[in-house]
């Protein structure tokens, strides 16, 4: 039931870094694919309602040498929503104060959701994660900030976990600066993070010699992988039921369940 995959690295970095192996949970997600990605200050989105090797976007994104340091990418096995569309297709964006966020989800929300407050933000498809994510849109923008600080960590952690309360929720938001990864409090269907530090240019997450030392610090990069299911042997850990990871810049900036 849809998969995540998520990237923050300290410097721009090829998008296809880790599209290739992430894309094979595609054929058992089959009802739609997304990637979202930041050249700059920006966002740029491609997504489909179809199964990602039915797709002709697909073997040019993989080959494609798009640069960013924060990447969303989502395959979906729709539970909601009706038959696939475009505009049920993850990620989501969304413009608040000059900034570009972008929303996926894994999970079902059910209860009465739908009657949360949506203020400025419309969805624009039928799924519960659009809803949920204007919901939280309006919340931010209601408390008159952006989500910079460790205490709109807090709130935002808070924010999750009494939606999570209505279904399940694995989550990566981004405001284009930060990645926020949410696991799930029952600690359904999983997600796992990875350290990575590239010591060369060009190399790619299959790469023998990649190192996932948290020691490491001759690199010419380094940064998180963020993913349902590793997509690699060795590196991955677990999150914790209901933890919430802040990346930002390729380093772990707040946990709200661990302290290093």
């Amino acid at each position: 039931m849809c998969e995540l995959m998520g990237m923050s690295f300290a410097k721009p970095i090829a998008v296809n870094f880790s599209i290739r192996e992430f894309a094979l949970r595609g054929e058992e997600n089959a009802d739609g694919w997304g990637l979202a990605w930041y050249p700059d200050q920006s966002l740029a989105i491609v997504k489909e309602p179809v199964k990602w090797r039915a797709s002709a976007y697909t073997g040019f994104l993989e080959n494609y040498t798009h640069q960013s340091s924060i990447t969303i990418a989502h395959v979906r096995h729709g539970t909601t929503g009706g038959p696939p569309t475009h505009a049920d297709t993850h990620p989501f964006s969304r413009e608040l104060n000059g900034l570009d966020y972008c929303f996926a989800h894994n999970g079902t929300i059910v209860g009465p959701f739908w009657e949360l407050p949506l203020g400025r933000f419309k969805p624009i498809g039928r799924t519960d994660s659009e809803h949920v994510f204007c919901h939280v849109l309006e919340e931010v923008a209601q408390r008159g900030a952006s989500l910079a600080t460790e205490d709109d960590w807090r709130w935002l952690h808070g924010k999750l976990r009494a939606l999570n309360r209505q279904g399940r929720v694995n989550c990566l938001l981004s405001d284009g600066k930060r990645l926020f990864c949410y696991h799930d409090i029952q600690g359904w269907k999983g997600l796992h993070f990875c350290n990575f530090w590239i010591r060369e240019k060009g190399q790619r997450l299959a790469d023998a010699q990649l190192g996932v030392d948290l020691e490491e610090r001759e690199s010419v990069n380094h940064g998180f992988v963020v993913a349902t299911q590793p997509l690699s042997s060795k590196g991955w850990r677990s999150f914790q039921p209901g933890e919430l990871l802040v990346l930002e810049d390729g380093t772990a900036r707040f946990s709200s369940q661990r302290t290093k």
